[in-house]
């Protein structure tokens, strides 16, 4: 039987600092994000509003959907699409909601953390206390706090795992690492290795675990056929190639992973967390390689298992965050391992010393973080929300809108969504959902779909034809963004349907942020 750890006033007191930190470092972002924004909130990435949407479909009997009523696996976390769907119903919003919960499981897991470091070595205040802080003041993690999207909800469920993993729970680890699948796929990596990564496996122990994780893992990939045909969501099936580049992946891969540890290797990147972090969890990764074997293989396997998928890091390396919890575990280890080879008069402040280093490091990181959310808010709020707008004033109800960024012209257009990419409507290729469709309304990257582009003599704009030349679409109004720190391009324009012989609009009303 596991003994449980004591919670004494001084524990309370170390759990009260890592929630203060974690409000604090969410603060400054939601101070940042409403002095850019003038107070309009909304989220980091357009792919937010999908959950939201998805959410508000559930919340409202319109099922798991985007489109009210259409069946569709196009939410890459199902549970946390549920969890919102919970919070719109009870507060018919999604947006701070969203960011509270966020918050809130960020700030669990650095308690989690504190737990998981405390269990492993109950004599020391200061481990627990560096892995917990590390981890609540990630500035890639408070920004996936408050982004919308489901990071934070699948840290947590990772952080339950660890705290049982170090604890020598193996079956519960695995349980919850399996459950995390639903939140996050590539979390598939994170089971497996649950199930089958322990110190001295037994026959068993393997068939206790796979029997934790069967029900998560079978019911995931049962509820995905349901609903979409494929085992995995659509984004899961677009996002990825597996064995496509795996070379040349697996070198972006990394070069994207190593700013997490504080090594920028692409101009455009800057360190998160601090330098000391990357040769400390190498060494943590070694030392504990027997007595937790399935931290390190996430930690330092992620991203190639990311690379063999064809995948890329997202959007501030979202997809690279969850192993920030596994890695900062092995790099508190390995400093204090290496504080231990200090001589003897130098060790009592030489831990304390590393970790003022690490901490101290995650402030310049987090300002600029802070301020990269509030402009990452500011570009969604006036490309894609700013023209979903347009749409549901200038549209009539129910119009068919065929769009590349589906999110927030999903939750606020109120017209029927097409999905060029493929991520909530069939997989077709742009003519084939032209002729399908034949949408009222094009809102697209026009670089995006450059080869469909048409500039007749004398014509003022350029013109896309549908496949059978049915109908041509003139642009008539876009919006441009002058600090772009998130979308894929800097304009988007809307496309209007027209009979071929019509007259073209004399001009297209650009609206500049």
């Amino acid at each position: 039987m596991v003994k449980r750890d004591p919670i004494t006033l001084s524990v309370l007191r170390d759990w009260a600092i890592l929630g203060l930190a974690v409000v604090a470092c969410a603060a400054w972002f939601l101070y940042a994000e409403h002095r850019i924004t003038g107070g309009e909130w909304g989220f980091s990435l357009d792919d937010s509003w999908i959950y939201a949407t998805f959410a508000r479909n559930i919340a409202t009997g319109n099922g798991f959907s985007f489109n009210p009523g259409e069946p569709i696996a196009g939410a890459t976390g199902p549970l946390y699409a549920f969890t919102l769907a919970l919070l719109y119903a009870l507060f018919r919003d999604v947006v701070m909601p969203a960011k509270v919960l966020g918050i809130a499981c960020l700030g669990a897991s650095s308690i989690l953390m504190y737990s998981a470091v405390r269990s492993l070595d109950p004599r020391r205040r200061l481990k627990p206390l560096l892995a917990g802080l590390l981890v609540g003041i990630s500035p890639s993690l408070v920004w996936g706090a408050v982004s919308g999207m489901e990071i934070p909800a699948y840290i947590l469920v990772a952080c339950l795992g660890i705290y049982a993993y170090t604890k020598e729970r193996w079956t519960l680890a695995a349980f919850w690492w399996s459950l995390g699948v639903w939140i996050r796929p590539d979390g598939l990596l994170l089971a497996l290795a649950g199930i089958f990564l322990r110190p001295k496996p037994t026959r068993k122990g393997l068939t206790a675990s796979l029997a934790a994780a069967a029900p998560a893992l079978l019911t995931f990939f049962a509820f995905n056929f349901i609903v979409g045909g494929a085992i995995f969501p659509n984004s899961v099936l677009v996002k990825t190639h597996p064995g496509q580049s795996v070379g040349p992946g697996l070198w972006e891969m990394v070069r994207e992973w190593t700013p997490l540890w504080g090594l920028a290797m692409r101009p455009r990147d800057f360190p998160t967390h601090s330098l000391l972090l990357l040769p400390t969890m190498i060494a943590g990764a070694l030392l504990m390689s027997r007595r937790l074997p399935a931290i390190g293989a996430f930690a330092i396997g992620l991203p190639l298992a990311l690379a063999l998928a064809g995948a890329t890091g997202g959007s501030h390396g979202r997809y690279l965050m969850p192993a920030i919890p596994f890695g900062v575990l092995l790099a508190v280890e390995g400093m204090d391992y290496l504080n231990q080879r200090f001589p003897r008069r130098w060790r009592r402040v030489g831990l304390a010393v590393l970790a003022g280093l690490s901490l101290a490091w995650q402030i310049g990181p987090l300002v600029r973080m802070g301020m990269l959310h509030g402009w990452n808010v500011e570009n969604i709020n006036h490309m894609q929300r700013f023209l979903a707008g347009t749409m549901r004033e200038n549209a009539s109800p129910g119009d068919t809108i065929a769009v590349n960024d589906v999110g927030a012209m999903g939750y606020f257009s109120g017209c029927y969504v097409v999905d060029l990419v493929g991520l909530v409507s069939p997989r077709r290729t742009f003519p084939e959902n032209l002729r399908t469709y034949h949408p009222r309304y094009l809102v697209i990257f026009p670089s995006w779909y450059r080869s469909y582009l048409v500039v007749d003599p004398g014509a003022r704009h350029s013109k896309i034809y549908d496949p059978d030349s049915t109908f041509k679409y003139l642009p008539v109004a876009g919006a441009g963004l002058r600090f772009n720190t998130i979308c894929s391009r800097d304009q988007m324009f809307v496309f209007a349907r027209f009979q071929p012989q019509a007259e073209e609009p004399v001009k297209v009303k650009m609206i500049w942020h």
